[in-house]
């Protein structure tokens, strides 16, 4: 997935690929359609990688957030990583692990999703 800016709390869009130009949008029979060649799509089709699962954001947008189970262990392994840190270096990377997968969290959590 690439990087994206501190504080996104948006899906990472699922582009069509039938036109390659826009998103899929949320539609009232639980499908989705693309917003410029109106290619339909529905949860049954939807192929995401391991890892992350699909969501709709609040402007009713289909994308991809990280699990929020991944994103609870990430941010377990980051933590014990900052406790084991040996020096400065290790302890900093392990922090920024730690807010990247608090991030992804957050992204998933605001698109509605639960973790438990």
């Amino acid at each position: 997935m690439p990087p994206r800016p501190k504080g996104d709390t948006h899906v990472n869009s699922i582009i069509c690929t039938t036109c390659g130009v826009s998103q899929f949008c949320a539609r009232p029979d639980q499908g989705f359609a693309c917003s410029h060649c109106d290619s339909l799509i529905y949860p049954r089709e939807l192929n995401v990688d391991g890892g992350e699962v699909w969501a709709v954001d609040s402007t009713g947008t289909l994308g991809k957030v990280i699990d929020p189970a991944v994103s609870c262990e990430a941010m377990t392994e980051a933590w014990e990583s900052w406790l084991a840190a040996d020096s400065d270096l290790t302890a900093r990377a392990a922090l920024q692990a730690l807010l990247a997968a608090a991030l992804d969290l957050r992204v998933a959590l605001r698109a509605g999703l639960s973790f438990s």
